[in-house]
C-alpha cells in the first residue's frame, strides 16, 4: 500500500509555488508603481529593467512547478483535463491539502474551511491568521470561481443547477438571522419581495412576527452553489488522489449515514464533458463497502458512459 508523501517530498513543491505566487505578486505591485508615476508625470527614477527579470524567474519556477505536478498520477489522470483548474493551482492545492492526510472528506473541508460551526462557515476575522482561510481563498475563489465557473469547467454545470435549487429555496427562520434576504409572503406593511435589513427586521420583531419565510438574495445563492460546488469537487479530489495512490477509500458521511443513494461522480472537460472514465472501479469499491448499489447523479450536458 502507497504510504504518505513526507513533508520533505512536499516541502519543496510547496516552497517552488509560494516563490511563484511571490515572484508574480512583486511584479505586479513594481509595475503598478511604475504606472503611478507615469500618470502622474514623473519619471520612474528606478530601472525598468526589473520587470523582464521578474519574467524570465516566474517563467523558471513556472517550469518547475509544472515539471513536478505532471509526474503525480492524480494531475496526469485526472486534474489536466478539467478546465479552469491549471498546474499552478492543481499544485497549490496538492501541497498544502495533500489527500493523503485526511482520513475522509469532511476532514479535508474543515481544513480548508469549509465545515459548517453551528450551521454556518466559518468567516475570517480582522487580524485573524490561519491555513484553513488562505485555503477557503484557493478553493473558493482561485479554483472555484476564477478557475471553473469563469473557464466555463464541467463543474461549473454543477454550480448553475445548485444556484437554481437555492434561489427559489424557501427558508423560514428570526427574522434578525436573514438580513440581506427577500421576504417570500406579505408581513404586516412589508410586502412579499422585500429585502430585509436591521430596521425592517426589528419592526417585525416588535409587532410579533417572530418567524418569516425568505429567499435568498443572488449573492447569498451564489455564495451556497459556489461552496457546494467546491466541496463536491473536494470530495472528487480526495477520492481519485487516494485510489490513484492506492491508499484506503470510504464512502461519504451523507451517503454512509445521512440516508443518499447517489453519488456526483468525478468528471472531466476532454475530450468531452463526461465523467472520469476511471470512476467506475471507485464506485464498484464504495458499493461493496456499502453493500448496496448507487446511483450516479450528474448535471445535464455530462455525458454518462456505459461500465
Amino acid at each position: 500500500m502507497a504510504q504518505m508523501p513526507s513533508q520533505p517530498q512536499l516541502s519543496y513543491p510547496r516552497l517552488m509555488v509560494e516563490t511563484y505566487l511571490d515572484l508574480v505578486d512583486s511584479r505586479r505591485r513594481y509595475v503598478q508603481r511604475v504606472k503611478s508615476y507615469e500618470r502622474l508625470g514623473t519619471a520612474w527614477p528606478g530601472p525598468k529593467s526589473v520587470i523582464p527579470v521578474f519574467d524570465n524567474l516566474i517563467k523558471m519556477v513556472k517550469v518547475e512547478i509544472e515539471r513536478w505536478v505532471k509526474s503525480l498520477p492524480i494531475y496526469d489522470a485526472w486534474m489536466r483535463d478539467i478546465k479552469g483548474l491549471g498546474p499552478i493551482n492543481a499544485a497549490q492545492l496538492i501541497t498544502m491539502a495533500h489527500y493523503s492526510r485526511f482520513p475522509n472528506p469532511s476532514k479535508l473541508w474543515k481544513y480548508c474551511g469549509l465545515a459548517p460551526v453551528d450551521g454556518r462557515i466559518p468567516k475570517k476575522r480582522r487580524g485573524q491568521k490561519g491555513v484553513k482561510f488562505k485555503l477557503k481563498a484557493v478553493v473558493c475563489y482561485k479554483i472555484g470561481w476564477m478557475g471553473f465557473i469563469y473557464k466555463n469547467s464541467v463543474y461549473r454545470l454543477l454550480y448553475d443547477q445548485f444556484y437554481q435549487s437555492y434561489k427559489t429555496r424557501v427558508y423560514e427562520d428570526n427574522p434578525l438571522n436573514r438580513l440581506g434576504d427577500v421576504l417570500a409572503e406579505p408581513y404586516g406593511r412589508y410586502k412579499a419581495g422585500t429585502v430585509l435589513d436591521h430596521r425592517k427586521a426589528m419592526w417585525l420583531i416588535d409587532h410579533g412576527v417572530t418567524r418569516v419565510k425568505v429567499v435568498p438574495k443572488p449573492a447569498h445563492a451564489m455564495k451556497m452553489a459556489l461552496i457546494k460546488m467546491v466541496k463536491i469537487f473536494l470530495c472528487h479530489y480526495w477520492l481519485v488522489g487516494r485510489w490513484l495512490d492506492g491508499l484506503p477509500i470510504t464512502t461519504p458521511w451523507i451517503i454512509k449515514y445521512g440516508g443518499h443513494g447517489d453519488i456526483y461522480p468525478p468528471m472531466v472537460d476532454k475530450p468531452e464533458p463526461m465523467v472520469w472514465p476511471n470512476f467506475w472501479e471507485i464506485k464498484d469499491a464504495l458499493e461493496e463497502e456499502l453493500g448496496h448499489k448507487l446511483s450516479i447523479v450528474v448535471p445535464k450536458g455530462v455525458k454518462v458512459k456505459e461500465e
